[in-house]
């Protein structure tokens, strides 16, 4: 009887060190898998952050484009009328070169504000 006691206390350690490994081992995966999670939502924040930056800066950048053409289409209208005042077109409506330059050059800033 003393032995099957011996070889009963023996099996019951060894399934509990087998228990006790299997546990460990279980921890351990789902310590991987919350550590991968939050890797994935860390970087998804951080290109979420770097594309708010991107959008901030391109906001920023049509903002002060905009308010380039805002403060420039005054001086092209007034240019625009003064030329036509100056020099009216002629009856065969050819545009001469100063109308022409002035129009171009409003265009031209139109272009580069896109």
């Amino acid at each position: 009887m003393a032995v099957l006691n011996k070889y009963t206390v023996g099996a019951l350690v060894c399934l509990a060190a087998l228990a006790s490994i299997w546990g460990y081992g279980s921890y351990q995966y789902h310590q991987g898998v919350s550590d991968t999670e939050t890797a994935a939502r860390i970087a998804a924040f951080e290109h979420y952050q770097s594309e708010v930056e991107r959008i901030n800066a391109a906001t920023f950048d049509l903002q002060n484009r905009l308010t380039e053409l805002q403060n420039e289409k005054p001086k092209v209208i007034t240019q625009y009328r003064d030329r036509v005042i100056e020099a009216p077109l002629p009856d065969d409506c050819r545009i001469d070169d100063g109308r022409l330059r002035d129009i171009q050059s409003g265009l031209d800033a139109a272009r580069a504000a896109r």
